[in-house]
């Protein structure tokens, strides 16, 4: 497989992911935080941002599945905010800061992605700097 191909299936699957746990927080909103909280948030507009922000990230994902080499520059920024996030959510849940089931939530939907983000980020450089 081309590293091109690779980072088109991954990122596709990148987005879909963010959609997938996205969309709900804005549509069946109750049900979606009583999947991860014990008592809803005081704040639920700290969750749709957060949804929101989530979902746009999925856009990115979308826009560099399209054109892998057009967007090369933003192949970083996916890893790093996955990496920004989990560490955020992962010491959050240390401190007893979130429950459980937001940092599992976490495992499956950022960090995970970290590693396949930074090998198609890594396998596309190698494929770029040996066309130069």
């Amino acid at each position: 497989m081309t590293p091109q191909r690779q980072a088109r299936l991954v990122y596709r699957a990148g987005a879909i992911s963010n959609f997938v746990v996205t969309i709900p927080a804005f549509v069946a909103y109750h049900r979606y935080v009583r999947s991860f909280f014990r008592e809803e948030p005081n704040y639920p507009f700290l969750v749709w941002i957060w949804s929101g922000m989530a979902f746009l990230w999925g856009v990115s994902f979308w826009q560099i599945s399209t054109d892998p080499d057009a967007a090369y520059p933003l192949l970083r920024y996916s890893w790093l905010e996955k990496s920004v996030t989990s560490t955020s959510v992962l010491v959050a849940y240390a401190r007893g800061r979130v429950p459980g089931r937001v940092a599992a939530g976490v495992v499956f939907t950022d960090v995970v992605w970290i590693p396949a983000f930074m090998s198609t980020h890594a396998r596309l450089a190698r494929s770029r700097a040996g066309a130069s």
